[in-house]
């Protein structure tokens, strides 16, 4: 789905989605060529795609310089961090904190890692991370979108 998310929808060249999955183009060729056959042969065989979030809550986090919309220069150590809960494929409340890390020298996992879980994050949305920080993030089941700037419209579409 990340794949197809990337080069379909935000319409990204196969290099610059590869980078952002973490993998060599050659690889992201084959996982969106593979992804697509899928959607395809379950259309046109008369096959119904279900995708279904059975999440009745969704909170995405991201942490940003700017406090309203368009969020740009997404980065764990920026000055805001935002709290986006969906609820019925909307925003339905948007909670904006301080970072933490800019009042301390700690580094991200340490800090960022127990908020989100406190917070109960189901993604984070970052321009840039650490491989150390996404790994604890994974663990605790909180995936990661490489994103350099989201919109209100684009958090309600990860629901």
């Amino acid at each position: 789905m990340e794949a197809l998310y990337l080069m379909d929808l935000l319409e990204l060249y196969q290099e610059e989605a590869a980078q952002k999955m973490e993998v060599s183009r050659p690889t992201f060729a084959r996982i969106i060529k593979s992804a697509r056959n899928k959607v395809a042969l379950a259309l046109l065989g008369g096959h119904t795609l279900h995708l279904e979030n059975t999440k009745e809550r969704y909170v995405v986090a991201l942490c940003s310089e700017n406090e309203t919309s368009p969020y740009s220069s997404l980065s764990p150590k920026s000055r805001y961090i935002h709290f986006f809960t969906l609820e019925n494929h909307h925003i339905s409340e948007h909670q904006m904190i301080p970072n933490p890390l800019t009042s301390n020298q700690m580094k991200p996992p340490l800090v960022l890692t127990e908020l989100f879980v406190n917070q109960r994050v189901n993604v984070f949305v970052t321009g840039t991370i650490g491989q150390g920080f996404k790994s604890m993030l994974s663990t605790k089941g909180i995936p990661v979108l490489l994103k350099e700037e989201i919109t209100d419209e684009e958090i309600t579409a990860l629901w």
